[in-house]
Parts: C-alpha cells; sequence; structure tokens
C-alpha cells in the first residue's frame, strides 16, 4: 500500500515539476504586470500536486504521457525456479525463504519499497519540526496583548504575521509607530481576505508530501514571494501611490524579523523586503494591454495546464461490428459496433485502404479474399487505429476479419501476440496488451483484468461485462463461447510462463459465470509443455492446429 502511495506521488510530482517549468517561463513573461497574475498561476501547480484526477482537453499543454513510472514495477511477480524436474523444483521452493527468493528476484520492488519508507520519514521530520517551531512560537506569543478584534500586539516578536485557520489571529510587534501599524495590519488584513493563510498551510502540507523534488521547493518560496507582492501592491492600489516611501518603510522595520515564521505552517509572516521594496517603488497601475496579455496569458498556463491531453488509443483489437454499407468507389464501410458501449459506436465509417481482407476457414488460418467476399449485414471483426470523435465516427482499418458462419472465434494476430510475450503473470503491461489482441465473442464487452501474484497458483483472470438477460446463455461448458474462452487460454498459458491458470469471468455486475483453465490441462490438449509453443511465431501458429480440430479436447 504505502509502495503505491509512493509511486502516486512521484507520479504527480513529475507532471507537477513539468508545470512548474512552464510557470516559471510565464511568470518572467509576466515581470512587467501586476504580481497578481504571477500568483495566479500557482494554484495550477497546486492543483497537480494534490489532484489524482484531470480534467481530458485538446488544448492541454502537457506531453501525452506525464507519468513515466508504472505502478506495474510493484507488481512484478518473482520467477519460480524451474530446473525442469518437478521433485527439484518443489523441495528448492520449499527450502528457499520466500522473503530471500523476492530480494534476489526483484531488487526493484526492494528499492521502491525502501525509497518509500525514505519518503515517509522525510514527511514526518518535516511535519514534526514544523509542530515544534509552531509549539515554541506560542510559548513566545503567551504575553500577547489584545489591541481590537483580532489584533495582538507582543513585545517578544520582530515582525508581523497572521496564525490560525479558522480564527486567524494577526500579531504585531510593539515597535512599530500608528502609521507602520495602519500599513502592515492592512498587509495582513487583505491576507486573510484573499484566504491565503489557508493557502499557505495547504502549499506547505503538499510540499511535506513532495519534499524530495527541489522544483516544488522553488514553487513553494516563489509563490510565497508572488503572494507578498500581490498583497503589497493591493494595499498601494487601495491607498494610493503616495504612500508607497512610507510603506517601503514600514516594510524595512520588520526586515530583521522575517525567519522567524519562515517553518511554522500555521503562521507566516513577511521577507524577502528587498524585493518587495523595490516592487513597491516600481508599481505604477499598468496600461491596457499589459493587463489584457497578462489574462490572456494567465487563461492559456490555466487551462493548458490543468488539463491532460486526451488519450487516444493505440489500436483496438477485435472490435465487433455488422457491415450497414459497402462504398467500393471511396473503400470505406460504414458499420455498427454490436457490443455494449462499442467504442466505434452505432455508425462508424471505416476506411479500409491497403488493410488485410481475411477470413478464417476450417483449419483456422487466415485466408486472403477481397472486398467482393463481404456483403451488408455480414459480421466483421476489426483490428483500428484512431477513431475519431465525430458522428458519425471515423477511422482506418489495418485488418478487416470477416465472420464466418459458425465460427464463434477469429484469427489470432500470431506476430503481435508473440511480441507481447511474458516471463510473469505480474507484468501488467504485457499482460494487458496479451487480452487486447484475443478476440472477444459477439455480445460480450470487455471489462478489465485482475492478476494473482502473491501466491500460487499464479492466476490472470479476465472479465468481461454480459448483459443480465443473456448470462444464463453463457453458463454451460460446452457453448461456443466457453470454446473461444479455452482458445484464448491456450495462447496466454503458452505466452505467459509463470502463469498457473487463465480465469475468464462473465458479469452482468451482480451475478457471475466462470470459466477457468489450467496448466495441466493446456499441457494434456497438445500433448507436451505448452509454453514450447510461445518459443517463435512459427511455433505459436501450430497452436491454432490444436483450436476447432476433431481431436482436440476443447
Amino acid at each position: 500500500m504505502l509502495e503505491k502511495v509512493f509511486l502516486h506521488v512521484l507520479n504527480m510530482s513529475f507532471t507537477a515539476s513539468i508545470v512548474i517549468a512552464f510557470v516559471l517561463i510565464v511568470r518572467i513573461l509576466l515581470q512587467k504586470a501586476p504580481k497578481v497574475f504571477s500568483y495566479a498561476l500557482w494554484p495550477v501547480v497546486l492543483f497537480r500536486l494534490i489532484s489524482p484526477f484531470s480534467f481530458e482537453s485538446m488544448f492541454s499543454l502537457l506531453p501525452a504521457k506525464a507519468n513515466p513510472i508504472s505502478q506495474d514495477i510493484i507488481n512484478m511477480q518473482v520467477p519460480k525456479i524451474d530446473t525442469g524436474i518437478g521433485v527439484i523444483n518443489h523441495s528448492v521452493h520449499v527450502i528457499l525463504p520466500a522473503a530471500a527468493t523476492q530480494a534476489s528476484a526483484n531488487p526493484s520492488q526492494i528499492g521502491i519499497l525502501i525509497c518509500s519508507q525514505i519518503w515517509l520519514l522525510g514527511v514526518a521530520a518535516l511535519l514534526i519540526y514544523s509542530l515544534t517551531s509552531l509549539l515554541r512560537l506560542k510559548k513566545q506569543l503567551k504575553e500577547a496583548t489584545l489591541f481590537q478584534n483580532n489584533i495582538y500586539v507582543s513585545t517578544n516578536i520582530d515582525t508581523a504575521f497572521v496564525m490560525g485557520i479558522f480564527c486567524p489571529r494577526i500579531y504585531l510587534p510593539s515597535v512599530l509607530n500608528d502609521a507602520e501599524q495602519n500599513y502592515i495590519l492592512l498587509h495582513e488584513q487583505t491576507h486573510i481576505r484573499r484566504l491565503d493563510h489557508i493557502v499557505k498551510l495547504i502549499s506547505f502540507l503538499v510540499l511535506c508530501a513532495h519534499w524530495f523534488n527541489p522544483l516544488v521547493w522553488a514553487a513553494f518560496f516563489l509563490s510565497g514571494k508572488d503572494m507578498e507582492m500581490s498583497c503589497d501592491e493591493a494595499v498601494i492600489k487601495r491607498l494610493g501611490n503616495d504612500v508607497k516611501k512610507d510603506y517601503s518603510a514600514s516594510l524595512l522595520a520588520l526586515a530583521t524579523g522575517r525567519r522567524v515564521v519562515g517553518s511554522t505552517p500555521l503562521a507566516f509572516g513577511e521577507g524577502d523586503t528587498k524585493g518587495r521594496v523595490k516592487n513597491v517603488l516600481n508599481y505604477k497601475k499598468p496600461g491596457f494591454w499589459v493587463i489584457l496579455g497578462a489574462v490572456i496569458a494567465v487563461v492559456i498556463v490555466v487551462i493548458g495546464l490543468t488539463t491532460s491531453p486526451k488519450e487516444t488509443p493505440n489500436g483496438f483489437s477485435g472490435v465487433n461490428a455488422a457491415i450497414l454499407k459497402i462504398d467500393k468507389a471511396n473503400q470505406t464501410m460504414t458499420v455498427k459496433g454490436i457490443d455494449t458501449n462499442s467504442p466505434i459506436g452505432d455508425n462508424c465509417i471505416v476506411s479500409w485502404g491497403n488493410a488485410s481482407l481475411q477470413t478464417v476457414n476450417s483449419n483456422r488460418e487466415p485466408a486472403e479474399l477481397s472486398i467482393d467476399d463481404f456483403a451488408e449485414g455480414d459480421y466483421v471483426v476489426l483490428y483500428l487505429g484512431e477513431i475519431q470523435e465525430s458522428y458519425p465516427t471515423r477511422t482506418k482499418a489495418s485488418t478487416i476479419q470477416l465472420q464466418p458462419k459458425g465460427i464463434p472465434d477469429t484469427a489470432y494476430p500470431i506476430e503481435d501476440l508473440w511480441k507481447a510475450r511474458t516471463k510473469y503473470v505480474g507484468d501488467n503491461s504485457a499482460v494487458g496488451n496479451l487480452i487486447g489482441l484475443l478476440p472477444v465473442p459477439m455480445g460480450l464487452k470487455y471489462d478489465h483484468f485482475e492478476l494473482q501474484t502473491s501466491s500460487q497458483p499464479y492466476k490472470a483472470e479476465i472479465v468481461y461485462s454480459v448483459p443480465t438477460e443473456y448470462l444464463a446463455e453463457y453458463d454451460r461448458e460446452n457453448s461456443a463461447e466457453a470454446n473461444t474462452f479455452r482458445a484464448n487460454a491456450l495462447f496466454l498459458l503458452a505466452l505467459i510462463e509463470n502463469a498457473d491458470e487463465i480465469q475468464v469471468t462473465l458479469t452482468d455486475g451482480s451475478q457471475k459465470v466462470g470459466f477457468t483453465s489450467g496448466r495441466e490441462w493446456a499441457d494434456h490438449a497438445v500433448d507436451g509443455d505448452i509454453r514450447d509453443y510461445g518459443k517463435s511465431p512459427e511455433k505459436l501458429q501450430e497452436l491454432t492446429n490444436f483450436i476447432g480440430s476433431e481431436t482436440n479436447p476443447l
């Protein structure tokens, strides 16, 4: 559990780093604009650091793949020791400690575990340090006297700050004269009105979670700087340019105490006096075009960085459809998806161009066809590229496979299947690719897959959705769909080296029907070791000879 949280934080931190880089560039471009616009950029960073979700948009400025670390790394299965002699294998696995075997076989898992524990210690250390600082500060404020409302004056502090969340208090040093006190008080009240004290707390807690990322530290301090400068500008805008010098003098009067509350999340004061004074003295009402440019820049950044690019699938395998119309002149056909929530919808224009047109003959070897062999009303299986979001949807096919009468499954893409092979059932990505390449019986919809890797039997479970009214029809061991599942299981057991079982589960959300195929059954079906058929594309092609043959125990 801890490792998953840590990897999730790492991915959010990586995405946020890209966002921070964008913000830093735009922040430079906004140097002449009021600091409120620079300050408005930082919530985007905060959103990316804490949000587990995002919104898709074609206007996103982020790269398509902003999560480089897959959760698969902690699911990688420990390889089994296989000497080829069953008795020796069993003896070795009994003798060797499970933890030692896992440590030697999966150093990446051990590394992630250690890193996650170090990360947790770092979070705890920052929280403990900040809590200690807060308690120390509160001890200093015991002698503070109430000035009015939520304003307190203390002789033990050298700077002004806000402390608290729901009922924030303003603390002022006693050394301020009346004019300085009025300016600083207005500044702190502006903070409270803008809820900066809450933003600062959230920012600090997020910093604790991402303490390992130097860009997050930079964002924390720079956002605090923009917060203070924008607040200064709000005060000058309210009081007028005539108070610039006096206001700057009040900032200088507090300069000596700026480090008092720097590490306390529930209290924050003033910092970067030199930069703030310079900004106050240079501040002037911006022109219309400066404001317009700044607004446009902020809007672009907010939309572009809070949204993620639309995920376009690399391709769909085994999309079942019915032909509504064939246009030979333009080499397109209009089809209707027949699976529940089909990705192509009920009206899709498919162009075939140089696509492979084929069917499956009696011995399951693909046979080339021409478009004249297809007709309206035929059922086909489509292997598609990117589907354009429109109505009707449009896509280009790499393969269009005619569904022969009486044959429930389709030809298998041997080359693609062999390339996706894996040694471990815990390799989520490879197993997912393999499952995506397998035919789906008509009327079913692929839902998800689950892997059992903690103990034997190592198992992959494929879950399909099916309407309640049809579920009972599949609850038969001799159904055509069951034969398809067994055929698929042969390929998976051949291509996933340490898989012991393949389970198919059909569900309507409340009821389930299951089909289980084990390695012992598969070895018996091919009269040998099923894994031998995963050693080359040629051997894998031979596996199709066992599907649908009269002697096959499927």
